[in-house]
C-alpha cells in the first residue's frame, strides 16, 4: 500500500497522541509519588498503580514504527516521561517528607482530639505492644486508621493502607521518644520522623 501525504499526517497525529500519552503517564507517576509520600509508609496500592502505569507505557511504545518524520516522536515521548518521573521522584525524595508534613498538618486537629480524650500514655516498660486506653477511630483527618496501640511512653496509630514491607503509622510521644535504655527491647525504638510537637511518623520493616 502506497504511503500518501494524508497517511503520513495521520500517522504523525497518532504518534503525537502516543507521545502526549507517555508524558501524561510520567505526570501520573509523579502524582503517585506525591500521594505515596504523604503516608508514613509507602502504601502497597502505590506499587500496584505504578506497575499499571509502566504496563500502559509499554503498550504505548509498542506497535508498528511509523515513517519519518514521525519516527522520533515515540522515543522523545519516552525520554520526556522518564525525565518527568525521575525529576518528580527526586523532588519528592528531596522534600524531606514535605507531602507527609503537609497532609499531617491538615489532619493534626483530629489526632490531637483523640489523644486528649484517651487515658495517659503508659509508663510501664514493656517489650511488646500494649492496649490502647481509649476508643480507636477508623479515620483521623484524611487518614484511615487500621489499629491503635500503646507502647512505653506513647501511642501508635497504624495506617489503614498496608505499607510496602513495613508496619507504619503515627506515634504520639508527649514525653519524648523511647530509647533502648527504657528497657530491654522496648517497642518501638527506631524508625521515627518528627512531624510536629509530640507527633512522629513511624515505619519499621518488621
Amino acid at each position: 500500500m502506497a504511503t500518501t501525504p494524508a497517511t503520513v499526517v495521520s500517522r504523525t497525529e497518532r504518534e503525537c497522541v502516543r507521545a502526549a500519552g507517555l508524558l501524561a503517564l510520567g505526570a501520573a507517576g509523579v502524582a503517585v509519588f506525591l500521594w505515596a509520600g504523604s503516608f508514613p509508609g509507602w502504601p502497597l496500592t502505590a506499587g500496584v498503580i505504578f506497575s499499571v502505569l509502566v504496563i500502559a507505557g509499554v503498550l504505548l511504545t509498542s506497535g508498528v514504527v511509523p515513517p519519518a518524520p514521525a519516527r522520533l516522536l515515540r522515543p522523545l515521548g519516552v525520554v520526556a516521561a522518564f525525565v518527568v518521573v525521575v525529576a518528580g521522584g527526586v523532588l519528592v525524595e528531596g522534600s524531606a517528607g514535605g507531602a507527609l508534613q503537609a497532609r499531617f498538618t491538615a489532619s493534626r486537629p483530629a489526632f490531637d482530639s483523640v489523644v486528649a480524650t484517651s487515658e495517659p500514655v503508659p509508663v510501664e516498660v514493656a517489650d511488646h505492644w500494649l492496649p490502647f486506653p481509649g476508643a480507636c477511630p477508623t479515620q483521623l483527618g484524611s487518614y484511615r486508621i487500621s489499629e491503635c496501640r500503646a507502647f512505653t511512653g506513647g501511642f501508635m496509630f497504624l495506617q489503614d493502607r498496608d505499607a510496602w514491607g513495613d508496619d507504619a503509622g503515627f506515634a504520639y510521644a508527649p514525653h519524648g521518644l523511647p530509647t533502648t535504655e527504657d528497657g530491654a527491647q522496648a517497642l518501638p525504638a527506631s524508625g521515627f520522623r518528627h512531624l510536629a510537637g509530640p507527633w512522629y511518623a513511624w515505619s519499621c520493616g518488621c
